[in-house]
C-alpha cells in the first residue's frame, strides 16, 4: 500500500509539475504562439525568438486577419516595417513573413499556408539572387516536392487540400513550447532580458532589429561588416550555378512561377521585387565571377513577369546602383551608430525598406520614388 501511495503522489507531483511548466510557458509565450498579451517587463520582448521564428510564423499571423503579406528572408524581416503609412493607405493589414536563411520553398509554403486561410489580396514578394542558384549544375526536378516538404505540418498542402496530420503536427508543436524544459528555459531567459536590447519579433511579424543596434553600439559598425563578408566570401569562393549543365534555370524559378500562377488565379496582386545590397557586396560577388549568373537570373525574372500582362505581377528592381549602396564604413573600432541605410553589406535597414515601399506604392501613396526602377 505504501508502495502504490507513493507512486501516486509521485504521479500526482509530476503532472502538477507539468502543469506548472505548461502554465508558465502560456503566460510568458517565448515562442509567440499563444497569443497572449505581451506585458512590459515580463513578456514584451521574446528575446528567445531568432531560432524558433518558424513557429512563431506558422502561428501567430493566425491570431487576426491580414490582407497583405510580406514574403522573403531575413533582409525584409529586418527591412520592410508592415506599419509603414503607406500600406495604412492603402487599406492594408500587413503581416511580415519574412524568415532568416529560409529558402525560396519555404518561403512560398508559409506564403500559400495564410494565402488559403486569409483574405489575401496583395503580396510583396522578395526575390533574392543567391537563393536561385546552386553550387551543383546537375540537372534539378522542378517539381513541388519541395514545396510540399516545406508545407509538411500545415492545415492546407500547396495544392490547397487539407493536410490529415494537421492537428497532430499542431499538437506537437505545442507540446514542445509548453510541456517542455527547453521552452521553460527560455521563458525564464525571456523574463529575465526584458531590455530595449533584446531580441524580438512584433505582432506583425517585424524584426525591430534591436540585438543589432545593441551589437552595433558595441563594436562598431565595422565589425558586423568585416564578419559578413567574411562568410560571404567563404561561401562564394567556389562556382555557383543559375543554369544546370542542360542549361535549365535553378528549379526555384518553377516553384515561383507555380505561386505566381496561383497567386493571379485567386486574383493576388503581387509586387516581386530585389532587395539593395552594399557596394562591398557587389564588388565581392563581381570578384568571385558570378555577376554572369546573376544578370541571366534577372534576365529570367523579367521573362516570367511579361508572363503576366493584366498587371496582376509587377517586377521592381532595387538591386541595382544607387546613392544608398555607397555609404562608407567607419574604421574598426569607431562607435559611430549604425549607417544610416545598412546593418552590414546584406541587410538593409528599414530606413531603406521604406523608401522602397514608397516606391512600389507611389501611384497610390502619392510619395516620391527614390531609388529602383519598375522592370514590367
Amino acid at each position: 500500500m505504501k508502495a502504490r501511495a507513493f507512486v501516486l503522489r509521485a504521479l500526482i507531483c509530476a503532472l502538477a509539475g507539468s502543469f506548472v511548466v505548461a502554465g508558465v510557458n502560456y503566460f510568458v509565450d517565448p515562442y509567440g504562439i499563444t497569443g497572449v498579451a505581451r506585458i512590459p517587463g515580463l513578456n514584451e520582448y521574446k528575446s528567445e525568438i531568432n531560432e524558433h521564428t518558424r513557429v512563431l510564423k506558422k502561428y501567430q499571423p493566425l491570431f487576426s486577419p491580414h490582407n497583405a503579406l510580406i514574403v522573403g528572408n531575413s533582409r525584409v524581416e529586418l527591412g520592410i516595417p508592415p506599419e509603414h503609412a503607406c500600406f495604412r493607405e492603402a487599406g492594408m493589414d500587413v503581416y511580415n513573413l519574412g524568415m532568416p536563411g529560409a529558402g525560396v520553398a519555404t518561403q512560398l509554403a508559409y506564403a500559400l499556408n495564410l494565402i488559403y486561410q486569409q483574405p489575401v489580396t496583395t503580396v510583396f514578394l522578395s526575390v533574392d539572387f543567391t537563393d536561385f542558384i546552386s553550387t551543383s549544375d546537375a540537372p534539378g526536378t522542378g517539381t513541388w516536392a519541395d514545396l510540399e516538404a516545406a508545407s509538411e505540418g500545415f492545415r492546407f498542402s500547396v495544392d490547397e487540400q487539407e493536410n490529415p496530420g494537421y492537428y497532430w503536427a499542431v499538437l506537437r508543436d505545442y507540446f514542445k513550447s509548453l510541456f517542455s524544459l527547453d521552452a521553460l528555459v527560455a521563458s525564464a531567459k525571456t523574463i529575465l532580458l526584458q531590455r530595449t536590447s533584446s531580441a524580438d519579433r512584433d505582432l506583425a511579424g517585424f524584426n525591430p532589429a534591436r540585438d543589432f543596434d545593441a551589437a552595433v553600439k558595441i563594436e562598431g559598425p565595422r565589425a558586423l561588416f568585416d564578419q559578413k563578408m567574411a562568410n560571404l566570401s567563404r561561401k562564394y569562393s567556389r562556382p555557383w550555378y543559375f543554369h544546370d549543365s542542360k542549361q535549365q534555370p535553378n528549379a526555384a524559378m518553377k516553384e515561383l512561377a507555380r505561386f505566381l500562377d496561383i497567386a493571379a488565379a485567386r486574383g493576388i496582386k503581387v509586387y516581386l521585387f530585389t532587395n539593395p545590397f552594399h557596394q562591398d557586396y557587389w564588388a565581392l560577388f563581381s570578384s568571385q565571377g558570378h555577376m554572369q549568373a546573376y544578370n541571366d537570373w534577372m534576365t529570367s525574372l523579367e521573362t516570367l513577369a511579361s508572363a503576366y500582362p493584366d498587371g496582376s505581377v509587377e517586377l521592381w528592381d532595387f538591386s541595382g546602383d544607387s546613392p544608398f549602396i555607397h555609404e562608407t564604413v567607419p574604421a574598426a573600432g569607431v562607435l559611430s551608430g549604425p549607417l544610416q541605410w545598412f546593418w552590414e553589406p546584406a541587410h538593409y535597414r528599414s530606413e531603406l525598406g521604406e523608401l522602397m515601399v514608397d516606391t512600389m506604392l507611389a501611384e497610390s501613396c502619392d510619395t516620391e520614388i527614390a531609388f529602383g526602377r519598375k522592370v514590367f
